[in-house]
């Protein structure tokens, strides 16, 4: 598991995007090219819309991982019903991409779980 903080700084979607690479071996390539897509989308949402430090967690599972980007905002902000040229796209693409995700109750923890390929 890692638990890391990342500083409210453009160069933390980056930072997100190589420790998650370096922690996803067991996924195929295109799975972990979508986890450090996913990763980045969430990383930058805390850095627009969130308060406070971002803490990146990733969990190893047996089957494949999850991964949690939090700040410490309580109010999490709904998709964008009307993404442009100028955003609004990230949790659709995650909704897209992921095979699980979600936002943990009263939080601003969102989290996504992509499992192994069995080919």
């Amino acid at each position: 598991m890692v638990d890391r903080e990342l500083a409210r700084s453009p160069m933390s979607a980056g930072i997100a995007r190589q420790l998650v690479n370096e922690h996803t071996a067991m996924l195929g390539t295109q799975q972990r090219d979508d986890a450090a897509l996913l990763v980045s989308e969430l990383v930058n949402n805390a850095l627009l819309h969130g308060i406070g430090a971002i803490r990146l967690r990733i969990d190893v599972e047996s089957d494949g991982v999850r991964v949690e980007v939090s700040d410490q905002g309580n109010v999490a902000v709904p998709p964008n019903p009307t993404p442009g040229a100028h955003g609004g796209w990230g949790l659709r693409i995650v909704d897209q991409l992921a095979d699980d995700w979600g936002v943990l109750d009263g939080s601003t923890r969102v989290w996504f779980r992509l499992t192994r390929s069995r080919d």
